[in-house]
């Protein structure tokens, strides 16, 4: 497996020399880059990839949560805090773990290793980028699924949930590979969790798109672009 890039955005430096100490031991972890604010994270993820993120929320400037709705196709990312009491908005962002401060090596060890999978099984996938149909991994099978047949896609930590007209799909494939790999002639990226077909959408409003009785929520970065595509289509 290559190298997980990763960069460390924290503004405390007992925190950082922590943190550096830690992913130095993980022979499959390579720091690119420290910040101490989330200001000068933006501007260097304008012109670097990077496939995970150490945040910090308490910052100056841009807190760690305003900080991950800013990316449109955010890396992993794990949350470093030392209060709690945003744990629960950070994972309805689908951040991929929340280490309270301070964390064990241990525990520290425990996130690095399911990160790992997530990317030796993302590698390991057999895909097809075709509008017809891709194929993606559910338990160690490859899955045929047919373009037409999607009726929603959603991001959910881990795993991503396809939901077809008759059954459904659970991946580790990202949403964000998924999304390169199916036409946007066909699937439309309406929020940071979930795409839906164009052509199963019945009705939507400015906030919501629906599918029959499914209601779906129309991020605020996406807003823009998803009415104007709709409002195209009619």
């Amino acid at each position: 497996m290559t190298k997980i890039r990763c960069i460390i955005v924290e503004d405390e430096f007992p925190a950082v020399e922590i943190l550096k100490e830690f992913i130095g031991k993980i022979s499959s972890l390579e720091i690119m880059s420290t910040f101490d604010n989330a200001l000068d994270a933006i501007s260097y993820l304008s012109k670097n990839k990077v496939d995970l993120i150490f945040l910090d929320i308490q910052l100056p400037e841009l807190n760690g949560i305003d900080f991950i709705k800013t990316l449109v196709n955010p890396p992993l990312i794990v949350i470093t805090s030392a209060y709690n009491e945003h744990a629960i908005e950070a994972f309805e962002l689908i951040v991929f773990d929340y280490l309270l401060k301070p964390y064990s090596f241990q525990r520290f060890v425990k996130t690095i290793s399911r990160i790992n999978n997530h990317f030796e099984s993302g590698e390991n996938e057999n895909i097809i980028s075709n509008d017809q149909f891709i194929y993606v991994k559910e338990n160690r099978q490859n899955i045929k699924i047919y373009s037409k047949d999607i009726v929603f896609i959603e991001s959910q930590k881990e795993y991503v949930r396809i939901v077809c007209e008759n059954n459904e799909v659970k991946t580790k494939l990202g949403i964000n590979k998924i999304e390169k790999l199916i036409s946007d002639n066909l699937m439309l990226r309406v929020h940071r969790s979930f795409m839906v077909s164009l052509a199963k959408i019945t009705s939507y409003t400015k906030n919501k798109v629906f599918i029959n009785n499914q209601a779906i929520p129309i991020g605020n970065y996406y807003q823009k672009e998803v009415l104007k595509k709709l409002n195209n289509t009619n």
